[in-house]
């Protein structure tokens, strides 16, 4: 058993009920973080469907959950049919729809284990 210090246990106990309390203001502003990103995220694969004949775009990652967010979190959209040449140039165009930090992924070039992740995603 690790040996803490009183004044350290202390500490952590604090720490835990403060977070306690203010657990269901952050999950509310999370919330609402997360109907923005939805929207910048519908918005941007508007554009790389229009404007990039994507096949395909699905919204992965903490977005999903807003349990699972922070106040860093990113919008993570995989993409079909996206032509490789093409993929900095897409970037940049949704990259105007929000604030938020966006990972855009070709679906066919992903490492496995993130591929399965996407697949549990939200096809926009």
């Amino acid at each position: 058993m690790i040996d803490v210090s009183e004044e350290r246990q202390q500490q952590i106990i604090q720490r835990v009920l403060a977070a306690r309390a203010t657990r269901a203001e952050r999950l509310a502003m999370m919330k609402q973080r997360q109907q923005q990103g939805l929207e910048a995220a519908r918005q941007m694969a508007t554009c790389l469907k229009q404007d990039f004949s994507v096949n395909k775009v699905v919204l992965f990652g903490s977005l999903l959950d807003h349990e699972q967010m922070t106040c860093h979190s990113d919008i993570d959209l995989a993409v079909w049919g996206l032509d490789s040449c093409l993929l900095f140039k897409a970037g940049a165009a949704i990259d105007k729809h929000c604030d938020f930090e966006v990972d855009l992924i070709e679906f066919e070039k992903a490492p496995f284990y993130i591929q399965e992740s996407i697949l549990q995603g939200l096809e926009l």
